[in-house]
């Protein structure tokens, strides 16, 4: 792929692999109000910059992709993180909202649904890309992201949680690789748009398929950490796990 250097292509790594290292800092320290205050103005900052990249999808299909990603990926945890406890939830909501199975299915189906649309009916799709993609990609990151953060875990063992978040990333890094490797355009919107990069059609999706790639690294960064360390220094207070 061309158009961004090596060492562009690092620092977006880099950056991937911090957000990580800063969630689970924050998640560590996350009782006390001043670091439930940071978590609360970067998920804040983060997700009014999505919103503004959001506003011309057409621009560029890297741009619209950094967007959602990080509407769905990187605001939830700085946004839950923020919250001092949970709030009492009536039954009927909490059942379904706190499922770890409908988390799952939410995030993964969507990532797979709107990553690559031709495996949907086309009436299907027609109706998926005309709903708010990025409130439902920040409603599936909440609902996914609630399952691994203090205080509003279900899965209370950490490898079982570490397994659930990187199992959970799985289909979002399976659509990353199709558009970094695809040989032609998937979505026709794009084949004659310029990108403002520079770049062709075709060059854009794969870089739109690497920023969704490392989008992801914070998710498996969480994931591996609760999977092989966080027996050691656990995130939530070991008297309350089962």
């Amino acid at each position: 792929m061309r158009g961004w250097s090596p060492l562009f292509q690092a620092g977006w790594i880099a950056a991937g692999l911090l957000g990580g290292t800063a969630i689970l800092l924050l998640a560590a320290r996350h009782r006390r109000p001043a670091w439930r205050l940071a978590a609360g103005a970067t998920g804040t900052a983060l997700l009014a910059a999505s919103c503004l990249g959001l506003r011309d999808p057409l621009t560029s299909m890297t741009q619209y992709t950094l967007a959602l990603m990080t509407l769905g990926q990187v605001v939830p945890p700085f946004l839950l993180l923020a919250i001092p406890a949970p709030a009492p939830r009536p039954a009927h909501v909490a059942g379904w909202t706190r499922d770890p199975g409908v988390a799952a299915a939410l995030f993964g189906g969507l990532a797979v649904a709107t990553g690559l649309p031709a495996i949907l009916d086309r009436s299907l799709a027609n109706a998926l890309f005309s709903a708010p993609l990025g409130l439902l990609d920040l409603l599936a990151g909440l609902l996914f992201w609630a399952q691994l953060m203090p205080g509003s875990r279900v899965i209370r063992r950490a490898p079982l949680a570490g397994a659930y978040a990187l199992l959970g990333s799985l289909p979002m890094t399976v659509v990353a690789v199709v558009w970094m490797t695809a040989p032609h355009v998937l979505y026709a919107p794009y084949l004659d748009v310029l990108c403002r990069w520079d770049l062709t059609p075709l060059e854009d999706q794969h870089w739109a398929g690497f920023v969704m790639l490392v989008a992801g690294l914070p998710l498996q960064v969480v994931g591996t950490w609760l999977l092989v360390a966080a027996q050691a220094t656990p995130l939530t207070d070991p008297a309350k796990s089962p």
